[in-house]
Parts: C-alpha cells; sequence; structure tokens
C-alpha cells in the first residue's frame, strides 16, 4: 500500500454520488447517529473504501454499544478478524467528549470482537480519550494530518452543500484506509 494520504467525506444523509476526488466514505451505523445509513445508501460507494461510524452516548453502558456496533457492522457486512493490515475499523464519533474510561471499554470490547476502534472528535478533546488510534476534527480547511499521538486523520472542512446534502471532508493516511471495507453493504437479517 502507498504511503500517500486519502480523502474520504462524510455526511448525516448520503448524497447520491460521490464527491470527485474522493477515495471513500464514512457513514453512520447507530448510536446517536441522526441518520442511520441504510444499505441502499451505501451501494452508490460500493467501490471506494467505506468506514463505518457509531455516535457514542456516553449516558449509555459503552459495553453495550460496543456490541451494538459490532452487531450492527457485521449485520451490513463488514467481516471481523481480518488479517492484519486490514483489520476492519469502526470510527466511534465522541464529538468533543473527552472520557478515556468509557473510550477504553469502547475500544476493548471492540478489539475483542475482531475489529479496530478509532476515535473521532474535536482536536482539542479527543486525545484527552486516549485511544491509540484518532480521527481528529479540525475545521481549518488544511488538507494535512497534523503529529501527534497516532493520528490517521484529519477532517479538514465541514458542512459543505452537495447534492442536497451537506458533506465533511477528511484527509486519512495508509494506515486507514486500509481498513476501510469494499462492496455493496448487506440487508440487516
Amino acid at each position: 500500500m502507498p504511503s500517500y494520504d486519502y480523502t474520504i467525506f462524510d455526511a448525516a444523509v448520503p448524497p447520491d454520488a460521490r464527491p470527485a476526488g474522493t477515495q471513500g466514505v464514512l457513514g453512520y451505523v447507530g448510536g446517536r447517529a441522526t441518520h442511520v445509513w441504510r444499505p441502499a445508501e451505501w451501494l452508490p460507494f460500493r467501490v471506494v473504501r467505506q468506514f463505518p461510524a457509531w455516535v457514542a452516548d456516553l449516558s449509555a453502558d459503552p459495553r453495550h454499544q460496543a456490541d451494538a456496533a459490532v452487531a450492527a457492522v457485521k449485520a451490513l457486512g463488514w467481516a471481523a478478524y481480518e488479517p492484519e493490515p486490514e483489520r476492519r475499523a469502526i470510527i466511534y464519533d465522541m464529538e468533543t467528549a473527552a472520557d478515556p474510561a468509557f473510550y477504553a471499554v469502547l475500544a476493548s470490547v471492540t478489539d475483542l470482537a475482531g475489529f479496530v476502534a478509532v476515535a473521532y472528535g474535536s482536536l482539542s478533546t479527543v486525545l484527552q480519550c486516549a485511544a491509540a488510534d484518532v480521527l481528529a476534527a479540525e475545521w481549518d480547511d488544511k488538507a494535512k494530518i497534523p503529529a501527534g499521538q497516532t493520528i490517521h486523520g484529519k477532517q479538514y472542512k465541514a458542512n459543505v452543500p452537495l447534492g442536497g446534502t451537506e458533506v465533511d471532508y477528511s484527509i486519512i493516511d495508509a494506515w486507514l484506509y486500509q481498513r476501510g471495507g469494499q462492496g455493496a453493504r448487506h440487508q440487516p437479517k
């Protein structure tokens, strides 16, 4: 895998097609997400890397949330226990929360279930979660990953109008890119 960076996008409600110049997509599979993507909404992005995101609820049990996140991604077709370096990632959207004990439980349960946990949140707070792997948000319009605590990507631009919705753009490294799945998502059983 080349060592250069990749551009991915995310959206609460996905556009009908991926934005030009993007090699991946992050979509929502549950938790406190405002909209959980249905399998058909993933379909336009089946040819690029796909990353599932779970919006954490700090008022709920992190063990149950990790179990639910794992069940959701498996039902949609992400495979557990892929060999390294392609073990699939689950992105835990922490927003501005900084709770290392809570996140440690999410990450531990996720790891034991055969996936890699990645903490997403504001650069000003996400590092306080003490996550091993991070996707930080810093909306400075600079597509450059900051140095630091295993930061594998940075969301650098938010709320860009596209096809009747709004998308956010992130730059990610090869480590994270390899951990995205590809193909059509399955209808949960």
